[in-house]
């Protein structure tokens, strides 16, 4: 249930669902086109591990009030990441390694996290598990701009184990100069 809690419908935030698709073509670190302040980003994401073939579907409201884009980034583990709070946003201090990735003055609005839960999908696998009271490691996409702590930041982000995934997915938003 902590997924739907983390991505609510809300107005800065929303994923409408998760799918499952065999055709999922991996990309380097991408970015939405040109977005006006007042549109919202809609997004599909592959959620880890790589090899997941869940997607989440997502429609973000754009921080900054001058047009700006999301860049996504996805780091093999372990990685390494320079963000400091300011106020109440993840602000990148330092660019990333890759030269499409983050930059200073990005956002990071929303990471990769893993939670405790119950399995997820509508097959009769995961129907009898949840029924049964399996439990298990949970990917989902914490949203850093809501968070309430710079603790529970860092908790998402150290979820990231090796143990648990591949890679880390890191949603930035950054200001489009005109």
């Amino acid at each position: 249930m902590q997924l739907f809690n983390i991505l609510s419908l809300s107005l800065v935030a929303t994923a409408s669902c998760f799918t499952v698709s065999n055709n999922i073509q991996m990309n380097a670190p991408s970015s939405t086109a040109l977005q006006m302040s007042s549109d919202p980003f809609e997004l599909e994401i592959l959620i880890p591990p790589s090899n997941s073939g869940l997607l989440a579907q997502m429609k973000l409201v754009p921080i900054f009030d001058e047009p700006s884009e999301i860049i996504e980034v996805r780091y093999q583990l372990p990685f390494g990441l320079n963000v400091e709070p300011q106020g109440g946003l993840a602000i990148c201090t330092q660019d990333g390694p890759k030269a499409d990735g983050e930059k200073v003055g990005d956002i990071l609005r929303f990471t990769s996290q893993w939670t405790m839960g119950l399995p997820r999908g509508n097959g009769l696998v995961s129907t009898a598990a949840s029924f049964s009271g399996a439990i298990g490691w949970q990917c989902s996409l914490f949203n850093v701009a809501e968070a309430t702590s710079w603790e529970s930041v860092i908790e998402a982000l150290v979820s990231n184990t090796d143990q648990r995934t591949d890679e880390v997915v890191l949603l930035f938003e950054r200001k489009i100069a005109e």
